[in-house]
């Protein structure tokens, strides 16, 4: 016991580096400079995907991933969203061609049955010249 008295087990010192150096401010490990952020900013970009998304399908599926679900339904919102009714409707045709889960293959039934009542409701345009 008298060990842990005089030092033993308990009684490390701990140095480190960082303490050695006096007068040096540590910055905090997500600083960026004001120069290193006008770099960022004039190469950096937004990444638009606005009534595209569906382009980057490849239909039927079969047992989607939850990504590739969750790119395939905001596909299909996405073109509900614009109204333009028949494409969305188009997609889920051709996603419920696929092997789904009960749960998915109900919410894109639920997207094809709206897209579809829209199209009734919307009056016909026809061609005028």
């Amino acid at each position: 016991m008298d060990d842990d008295e005089n030092g033993g087990l308990f009684n490390i010192e701990v140095s480190s580096s960082d303490e050695s150096v006096e007068g040096t401010q540590k910055l905090p490990r997500d600083f960026q400079s004001e120069e290193d952020f006008r770099k960022v900013k004039e190469t950096w970009k937004p990444k638009i995907e606005v009534e595209e998304l569906w382009k980057t399908l490849n239909l039927p599926i079969d047992e989607p991933s939850k990504q590739e679900s969750q790119v395939i339904l905001h596909s299909i919102e996405e073109l509900f969203f614009f109204r333009r009714y028949e494409e969305a409707r188009v997609i889920a045709e051709r996603v419920l061609g696929g092997k789904l889960g009960n749960e998915f293959r109900k919410t894109i039934e639920d997207y094809r049955i709206r897209c579809e009542t829209r199209l009734k409701k919307q009056p016909s345009i026809s061609a005028t010249g």
